[in-house]
């Protein structure tokens, strides 16, 4: 299965190699160094080129070729449901579905939980399910990260009042329905998390 990765709204496919005609986007990741793959992921940034394709004998033989070349976070979020009322929020002028980073020693699952809690002010959450996980790149410390996000659909009774967590810069927190989602969140939000939307029934 091919991984794919976002920065900004352009996107970045690992896949195995395949046989193509000669491709000027499409490089073979195993032969890459690190400073050639950070060189390749630089340029493509600065162009106008919204698709770059790494090829690998293996997807995990690539994966471990890109984790090399880039800082690797794991963070954990979720997909609530109540009453087919779906919860978001409203970050750096963009609709975003809560998470967070992992702390030491915690499972995506409890850092799921925890960190929808925390920047919501919800309580109440039952994990139903996982989601397939996204991947995007942004700028740490100088350089670049990517940041892997497990995602679980859950659900929820509670009723009381939502508080967005100011200091992770969380300006809203909303229920929509599906109708506002298409009508709302999906023309100003980000493509990996149009993927999990798209998980929606």
């Amino acid at each position: 299965m091919n991984i794919i990765i976002y920065y900004l709204s352009k996107k970045i496919i690992l896949q195995t190699k395949t046989q193509h005609t000669d491709n000027q986007n499409i490089k073979f990741i195993d032969s890459l160094n690190k400073t050639q793959i950070l060189d390749i992921f630089e340029s493509f940034i600065a162009s106008d080129i919204d698709l770059l394709t790494f090829e690998s004998d293996s997807i995990d033989k690539g994966f471990d070729k890109l984790k090399k070349a880039f800082k690797l976070i794991y963070a954990a979020g979720g997909l609530i449901d109540n009453n087919n009322k779906y919860l978001f929020i409203f970050r750096l002028k963009k609709w975003d579905l809560p998470k967070g980073k992992l702390d030491m020693g915690e499972s995506p699952e409890e850092a799921a939980i925890r960190e929808c809690e925390e920047e919501c002010g919800i309580t109440k959450l039952t994990i139903l399910n996982e989601l397939p996980s996204t991947y995007h790149i942004y700028k740490y410390k100088g350089s670049f990260a990517i940041k892997k996000i497990f995602w679980y659909t859950m659900s929820t009774k509670y009723n009381g009042i939502l508080v967005p967590q100011i200091e992770e810069k969380i300006e809203k927190v909303e229920w929509f329905d599906k109708t506002q989602i298409l009508d709302i969140v999906i023309p100003n939000t980000y493509p990996a998390i149009l993927d999990v939307i798209n998980n929606l029934n």
